[in-house]
């Protein structure tokens, strides 16, 4: 075979492999509204962050099929018709389209960050580490919750010159249910309450009295009459837990950090004096 008949061989084969490639790649119009076109690709692009099992379900069923579809071709009239109207001008809608920008920056600047470090073995340090926040063991005390710390301080002093612990609850606490309960909590794992009362609660002996402990809700004064240990909990157990945990504080680690290298400060005495 000549060197000129080997060109034009090679040359017709490219060809036919592209146009194969294009046939057998092109994209599958499943809908049209005006001039514009909608394929399969943008059915794809839709429901392609669904789960696996999600998305196969879909594939078995034709109804939701042109449901979906149906969904997308009444969305793009809606945008059509809104641009056309002059929406995309309207002040309310820039500054919502600015705030989900912003928020959308963030959630993949997270996602970049923070999800990496996501992985078995990490949240098996993590559990390693924090052993204790996922016992089983159980305390039984009962709490004053007080909203400035000066009344902690004074219902901490009765209680420890021998007051009664649950008069000085239903008394002085601001805790709905302390009228009828007298501040009793029952027994309680570490995971029901939050950290900083968990973290002062089992860390007491039982009858010991703790100094005011700041939580979310205001200022607590915890009592401790029981305590009871619970069975063993391996890392499988509490597995989707961990990560859960895991995955707040390495955000909480990054916020940290990015406060502290852009040098944030937050005047606290100018905040509480907005008004809204």
């Amino acid at each position: 075979m000549s060197k000129s008949v080997q060109r034009i061989s090679l040359y017709v084969a490219i060809v036919a492999l592209l146009t194969f490639g294009a046939s057998a790649f092109a994209a599958i119009e499943v809908a049209k509204i005006g001039n514009k076109t909608m394929t399969d690709a943008d059915v794809k692009a839709l429901v392609g962050n669904l789960p696996q099992a999600q998305r196969q379900q879909l594939d078995q069923d034709d109804d939701t099929k042109a449901r979906v579809v149906e969904n997308m071709v009444v969305e793009q009239l809606f945008v059509q018709e809104a641009e056309k109207s002059g929406i995309t001008k309207d002040k309310d809608f820039t500054q919502a389209l600015e705030r989900t920008r912003r928020q959308l920056l963030a959630q993949r600047f997270l996602q970049k960050n923070v999800q990496p470090k996501i992985t078995d073995d990490n949240m098996k340090k993590f559990f390693d580490k924090n052993k204790n926040r996922y016992s089983q063991d159980e305390v039984h005390a009962f709490h004053v919750l007080l909203k400035t710390e000066a009344e902690a301080k004074e219902v901490y002093g009765k209680a420890k010159g021998g007051e009664d612990f649950e008069v000085l609850a239903k008394k002085y606490s601001k805790d709905p249910s302390a009228a009828q309960n007298m501040g009793d909590l029952g027994f309680f794992t570490r995971t029901r309450m939050v950290p900083a009362f968990a973290d002062a609660a089992f860390a007491m002996e039982k009858g010991q009295i703790s100094q005011p402990v700041k939580s979310p809700f205001g200022w607590h004064v915890i009592k401790v009459v029981d305590k009871r240990a619970g069975k063993a909990v391996s890392f499988a157990d509490v597995k989707e837990q961990v990560k859960s945990d895991f995955q707040q504080e390495s955000i909480n680690e990054l916020i940290s950090s990015l406060k502290k290298s852009n040098k944030v400060t937050i005047f606290e005495d100018k905040v509480k004096q907005l008004h809204f």
